[in-house]
């Protein structure tokens, strides 16, 4: 059964979504290849050029917490002091986030190559590994939970967005979707501290297992709607 559109109450951009924009664009050029020189050799050019499969998932990773934050603005238009109060700690994490979440998928990519594609961010014993992978763990969840606050903050104002009780619905199954996503950080940080060394450097490809929990979880939001009569 088709999900019902709901009305868009933030058409025009505002000064908050474009200070957020901003901030994200230029969390996406510190992610760059190559940002500090040009390359000025053919081998500098292709060593530069190993870092793309990093650059590429970082900005997907980067891109989804953007889209979370536009499709969220544009749905309900909210700008008060703690819409803005949210926006400003998401944009805060994201570029404290940044370079732990491009140094994990440099280490990711070097893992999976066996060293073809180089990280440059060396990693000298099993704790630092810990607290890197801790770093970028607790950076995905608190991304997570911001925006689990701001559905939590929408749902609150749902009488003042004269919300149908489909579209409250929704909005909650929204923020407790995110919340489910973010646990995965906690799980992870769980496993590199808890797993011993052998199996402690599998811990983050835990995160692997949202490509499938994630449409379980809109699966299981969609049947609650249904028993509701919603969907």
């Amino acid at each position: 059964m088709k999900r019902p559109v709901f009305p868009r109450r933030g058409k025009d951009m505002t000064r908050l979504e474009t200070f957020a924009d901003a901030a994200f664009a230029f969390a996406a050029a510190m992610l760059a290849i190559s940002i500090d020189e040009v390359p000025s050799s053919y081998g500098e050019l292709m060593v530069a050029l190993q870092g793309a499969p990093a650059f590429a998932a970082s900005m997907a990773i980067i891109f989804v917490f953007w889209y979370a934050h536009q499709r969220w603005s544009d749905r309900f238009g909210l700008e008060d002091l703690t819409t803005s109060l949210l926006t400003f700690g998401l944009i805060m994490l994201v570029m404290i986030y940044v370079y732990p979440l491009k140094i994990m998928m440099q280490g990711g990519f070097s893992f999976f190559t066996n060293g073809a594609l180089h990280s440059e961010f060396k990693v000298e014993s099993l704790h630092q590994f810990r607290v890197l992978v801790t770093l970028y763990s607790l950076g995905f969840f608190l991304l997570c939970g911001v925006i689990a606050a701001l559905y939590g903050h929408a749902w609150r104002q749902r009488l003042a967005l004269h919300m149908p009780d489909v579209e409250a619905f929704d909005t909650a199954a929204e923020g407790i979707s995110w919340l489910v996503v973010a646990m995965f950080g906690l799980l992870v940080i769980a496993l590199v501290w808890l797993l011993p060394e052998s199996a402690a450097q599998f811990a983050p490809f835990t995160m692997f297992l949202l490509i499938v929990i994630g449409p379980v979880i809109g699966k299981i939001a969609e049947r609650a709607g249904k028993r509701r009569g919603f969907y």
